[in-house]
């Protein structure tokens, strides 16, 4: 539900930004905020916490970031604040950073596997998958154990899912299916 909320906001301030000719400046302000927010654990419960005002909120945020980010993310995050919407701020970077990609024709790709891949790995992994389809790639590696072994590709919205878990989970259907059938 929160990605849906954070695609709308990301949409519009891209509109914006579309508009302005400011793509580029938008994103690095935003990222600037998400790891702000990432890396001042205490400034993130602040600006979370419920009990804090949304008045203290917004001329905190207001005195961090005026130096850093122009009024369309200070605008951004104002609204959020006043929406009690603040938790979704990295969610809203993705999907913004997803629309930029898509602007500058390059495809979004989520590589998922059970085990970290090194930086040569990835780089390899990312020439193949750029050269097999035809663009340019922007990869993010995630790590998740559950999928066992193998690999799962998300690419834009489809999911290619290479993973011992997937194929596990597709025997399991196919016995079920041998079973009713």
């Amino acid at each position: 539900m929160s990605e849906i909320v954070a695609n709308r906001y990301a949409q519009a301030l891209f509109e914006v930004a579309e508009e302005r000719d400011l793509i580029d400046t938008i994103e690095s302000q935003l990222q600037f905020v998400a790891e702000s927010l990432y890396e001042h654990e205490d400034l993130r419960r602040v600006l979370m916490h419920p009990q804090v005002s949304s008045t203290n909120k917004k001329e905190l945020v207001q005195k961090l970031f005026e130096n850093q980010a122009g009024v369309e993310v200070l605008n951004l995050l104002r609204l959020l604040i006043d929406r009690k919407r603040e938790a979704i701020i990295d969610e809203v970077l993705e999907a913004y950073t997803h629309k930029a990609n898509e602007k500058r024709g390059i495809l979004d790709v989520t590589i998922t596997t059970a085990a970290s891949l090194n930086d040569q790995e990835q780089q390899d992994l990312a020439k193949r998958l750029g050269d097999s389809l035809g663009k340019k790639l922007s990869i993010h590696a995630k790590v998740d154990k559950s999928i066992i072994g193998g690999i799962q590709l998300r690419i834009g919205d489809r999911l290619y899912d290479g993973s011992i878990a997937g194929k596990l989970a597709g025997f399991k259907q196919e016995i079920k299916v041998g079973r009713q059938g």
